[in-house]
């Protein structure tokens, strides 16, 4: 179905992929596998026709369908409209915001949809609109949508991307048994455990060296770097407040749904907390709460800051004390703008630059930006940046104002082992020298820094366990 011969995937002038040979027939089932930073989004792009290839044989079978499911969950507006990332907590226009049945024109593909609805246990949104669905649910629906159309050739990148242990196993199941038919499935990771058994044939790409395909059982554990040396944060100071935040007894709907029923819930400074749960628990609604981005918070008993949430103070006022990074924002800002500018962004609080950053600003972004980056990266614009590096940079967009409370909504989501490590060890570095609370969420416990030692469970909206989870930082040694 298709061959390429010496091929060569750009940006630009720049060369991201060079001397491919690959080849692939109907109903294989390809890995394509690599670290951070070593073009698989852009490979997995070209083979679904999203990126032009140059070599000197492409060959295509003619009318080949094949669907491209990203890393990122997306939808599109209707009628022309532009998104805004808080839009899910505002006043929704119909006109301009699908509902999932429109998203997927559910009338007209009713037949291939029931089946996977019913899979994903995703009939219950149906009628819900697409902005307000999780970052999880929204993954769901990706997949949905990709299945539906019964591709000749699936690609999914990064498919286990934000979803729980419940949906990773279900997909699992689902690729397997679409692997014994005749369907073609393309997958991207950078471990082993990104890709189901079914999928026993790799390429492997690594920086500075041409991609070569392996097998499965030539799958070499990652290595990981170094981990970072820091002796000193640029600028933080500790924060004089006495409360980070409490919530006490606060419930939330939407229409007849109850997203948060009667959650209390109080962060002092220097704690650390895991906000865990399965996709759609109330994760995100609960942070949205926090960081003043949805204006239900108002009619919520929240205190935050040793002030009650709603007694005079503007949301600018609360975000420029918190510090926050989630997936979705992650695609919320301007491509065109250069990594330094995203990264001064942070200390406006602002979705992008929109003011020209002083001299000293743009000293002590690119301290942060050496500490845990690449200088290399300073002046590229964020769009052209691979996925793990937006996410650094994103992560130092969070720190750069040293807030006393960062959220940490699902921080490594699509990185690898050695990248996660050098922000684990960044973030241990925070709480040993500093009085930050953190609250963080994820699906992966590996991925939990063994500093964070208390933990609000979430299901279906209520809390199922509050309290201690590990031992305190206390405990831990105090260099790294």
């Amino acid at each position: 179905m298709i061959v390429w011969e010496k091929a060569t995937i750009k940006i630009r002038t720049n060369e991201i992929i060079k001397d491919l040979n690959l080849k692939i027939t109907k109903g294989k089932t390809l890995g394509i596998i690599g670290s951070n930073g070593t073009g698989k989004t852009m490979l997995a792009k070209a083979i679904a026709g999203q990126i032009q290839v140059h070599g000197r044989e492409i060959i295509e079978k003619e009318g080949l369908k094949k669907v491209f499911v990203s890393f990122l969950s997306s939808f599109r507006m209707r009628n022309g409209f532009a998104a805004f990332r808080q839009q899910r907590w505002n006043n929704i226009d119909p006109d301009s915001v699908p509902t999932v049945k429109q998203e997927l024109e559910y009338e007209k593909n009713k037949s291939s949809l029931d089946p996977l609805l019913e899979m994903f246990n995703f009939g219950q949104h149906i009628d819900k609109y697409v902005i307000s669905l999780s970052n999880g649910e929204q993954r769901k629906l990706e997949l949905i949508r990709a299945l539906s159309q019964k591709p000749d050739v699936l690609v999914l990148d990064n498919a286990f991307n934000g979803l729980d242990h419940a949906s990773r196993k279900l997909l699992t199941e689902m690729l397997d048994k679409m692997a014994a038919t005749e369907q073609t499935i393309i997958l991207t990771g950078s471990k082993k455990e990104d890709f189901p058994p079914s999928v026993k044939h790799f390429i492997l790409l690594q920086k500075q060296e041409n991609p070569r395909e392996i097998t499965r059982d030539e799958i070499q554990a990652e290595q990981e770097d170094t981990p970072l040396v820091i002796t000193e944060l640029p600028r933080w100071k500790n924060s004089q407040y006495q409360h980070i935040f409490e919530i006490k007894n606060v419930s939330m709907k939407y229409g007849e749904k109850e997203i948060l029923k009667d959650i209390s819930w109080k962060v002092s400074p220097g704690e650390h907390w895991v906000l865990s749960g399965g996709n759609g628990s109330g994760k995100t609604s609960l942070l949205n709460l926090i960081f003043a981005d949805n204006p239900k918070a108002y009619a919520c008993n929240i205190m935050l800051f040793g002030k009650q949430r709603g007694s005079g103070e503007s949301i600018w006022n609360i975000k420029q004390k918190i510090g926050f990074i989630s997936p979705e924002l992650q695609q919320y800002l301007p491509a065109k703008q250069s990594a330094l500018q995203v990264i001064c962004s942070g200390l406006y609080d602002s979705e992008g630059l929109f003011t020209k950053p002083t001299s000293y600003e743009l000293s002590l972004a690119k301290q942060w930006l050496t500490l845990l980056g690449d200088t290399d990266w300073a002046e590229k614009p964020y769009g052209e940046l691979s996925t793990s590096a937006q996410r650094i940079v994103l992560l130092i967009r969070t720190l750069i104002k040293n807030p006393p409370l960062l959220l940490l909504d699902e921080p490594f989501q699509g990185l690898d082992r050695s990248t996660i490590l050098r922000m684990k060890t960044l973030l241990l570095v925070v709480a040993q020298k500093t009085n930050c609370a953190m609250v963080m969420t994820t699906h992966f416990p590996e991925e939990i820094p063994d500093f964070f030692d208390h933990e609000l469970a979430l299901n279906n909206g209520k809390a199922i366990f509050y309290g201690p989870m590990k031992p305190s930082i206390q405990n831990l040694p105090k260099s790294v």
